[in-house]
């Protein structure tokens, strides 16, 4: 029965069919779906055809068309970004589910094609499952990086396994992933299937003691306001609503703020220069109470010639001084600046002066009266090893981002998925204040005790939870795991004697 089953959906004429099918009913895994097994079986469907396929060639083939499907699809939200500016970027739309379906397909194709040079099907399973997380890490840096949707955050809600996040990162979620997809694909083969999940429930189960055994305490004094205006994007940039948008802003500050100690405004929160509008900011300062901050994004205008743009986050105290900034150095490619700017006939897709200069990277910013915190800009905190200064770790990270960009949409929710899995990474809470949502106070294990939904205006004052000591992924990064998969991806491709 299992071989004519194999034989109808492996047949040279129709596995690439069914395997566009598989990624495209890997999706779901994804939040807000967050159907964790529908991608894992999706992904035993892969595997099973790098078990059955002849050659290097075919097996790069059908992972490539899995991944773009997945890539086309589960990225298809980003073209609401082009619907924005009246239909400007109208005709560049068909282009974000080609170009997203490329790269994933890419970075599929060759962990499937690694698998050729194992000789066993078990080795076969771990020389793709190592493979896979080498090259999601590999698309987290190479030309920038852009390490969305990587495939261990379809675990979003299952928090007992999330925990591993702390020692082996969002890599080592890969890997159990494609562990357990490939238990599967060797069905009716029981064993490998049994020993896998025996190495998984382990894992749940040394997850599930780090939450038991946590005490979550606050930082003692600090109470904070995030606020949510939630502005249409299609409004944002509109002059005729900008006194109204930054009284909706101040109104949402000042509601019973008798205890609040410190207000955060999302990315781009206001329409001025902030570092050079004295007057502006003075008006901000209605919002607070004596002795209290705040923090916003917004534009730093650069005293150079020609002058020059940072998106950045300020920190005010209650007389409108500008105590702290931080600029956002993870640009986002087309949307705050254009690769090879001089020699493409486009402009980027925010409608805001030249190109954003880069800051210089994760830096540890003093607060008054809070623990020294970490900054990231939207983007940013998709970056897993790269949100914080290591020299310097910061007992929080604040994440201030405009996801009104891709409307209601899959966009935010998988953008809020990262800033989860970074503060379990990390071992800090992170502080999300999002224009249209979702804003969220996030504790160090990555749940979520403060939220408030997307597509809202509102704001939510919780206390700022304690950071924890250091993970094991805080101090080594994403280095002592590839090392771990470098050594395996070895053993899986080493001929036996």
């Amino acid at each position: 029965m299992i071989a004519e089953i194999t034989a109808f959906f492996f047949s040279p004429r129709r596995a690439y069919l069914f395997l566009i099918l598989a990624g495209i009913v890997s999706v779901l895994g994804f939040p807000p779906m967050n159907q964790w097994m529908a991608f894992v079986l999706s992904l035993a469907f892969l595997i099973r055809f790098l078990l059955t396929s002849a050659t290097l060639k075919q097996k790069m083939i059908g992972g490539f068309f899995f991944g773009f499907a997945q890539g086309a699809v589960s990225m298809s939200w980003l073209i609401n970004a082009l619907m924005i500016d009246s239909g400007q970027f109208i005709l560049l739309a068909p282009l974000v589910p080609l170009g997203m379906g490329l790269l994933f397909g890419i970075f599929f194709a060759f962990p499937a094609g690694i698998s050729t040079y194992a000789r066993s099907p078990f080795k076969k399973i771990l020389a793709f499952a190592t493979g896979m997380s080498l090259f999601e890490w590999i698309r987290s840096w190479f030309l920038t990086g852009f390490p969305w949707n990587l495939s261990g955050s379809v675990f979003m809600e299952q928090e007992a396994l999330l925990q591993s996040a702390s020692v082996f990162g969002i890599y080592g979620l890969t890997f159990v992933a494609c562990l357990i997809a490939g238990g599967i694909a060797l069905l009716p083969r029981i064993k490998p299937l049994i020993y896998i999940t025996l190495f998984i429930a382990m894992i749940e189960f040394i997850g599930a003691v780090r939450l038991w055994s946590a005490n979550p305490t606050n930082v003692w004094g600090v109470t904070l306001r995030l606020v949510q205006p939630n502005i249409p994007q299609t409004l944002k940039w509109d002059p005729t609503k900008s006194e109204e948008h930054f009284n909706r802003l101040i109104r949402l500050s000042k509601e019973n703020n008798t205890s609040v100690t410190h207000v955060i405004w999302p990315e781009s929160a206001v329409d001025f220069a902030v570092n050079v509008n004295h007057g502006e900011r003075i008006r901000t300062m209605s919002a607070l109470r004596q002795g209290s901050s705040l923090i916003l994004g917004g534009m730093n205008l650069k005293q150079t010639r020609p002058p020059k743009i940072a998106n950045s986050i300020f920190v005010l105290n209650d007389l409108g001084d500008i105590t702290a900034v931080y600029d956002k150095s993870h640009l986002v490619p087309f949307g705050e600046y254009v690769p090879l700017g001089n020699f493409l006939p486009i402009r980027k897709i925010v409608p805001i002066g030249p190109d954003f200069v880069r800051g210089t990277g994760p830096r540890t910013i003093q607060i008054d009266k809070a623990p020294p915190a970490g900054m990231t800009v939207c983007y940013e905190i998709i970056f897993s090893g790269q949100v914080t200064d290591p020299n310097n770790r910061p007992a929080w990270l604040i994440n201030v981002t405009n996801d009104a960009w891709y409307g209601q949409s899959a966009g935010p929710y998988q953008h809020f998925a990262m800033a989860r899995l970074r503060a379990v990474e990390e071992g800090v809470p992170v502080v999300r204040s999002a224009n249209s949502g979702i804003s969220a106070v996030i504790d160090p294990y990555g749940r979520v005790p403060h939220y408030l939904d997307l597509g809202k205006s509102g704001i939510l004052d919780a206390p700022l939870p304690n950071a924890i000591p250091a993970t094991l992924y805080a101090q080594t990064g994403p280095w002592l795991f590839m090392g771990i998969c470098f050594v395996l991806l070895l053993f899986s491709l080493k001929k036996q004697k």
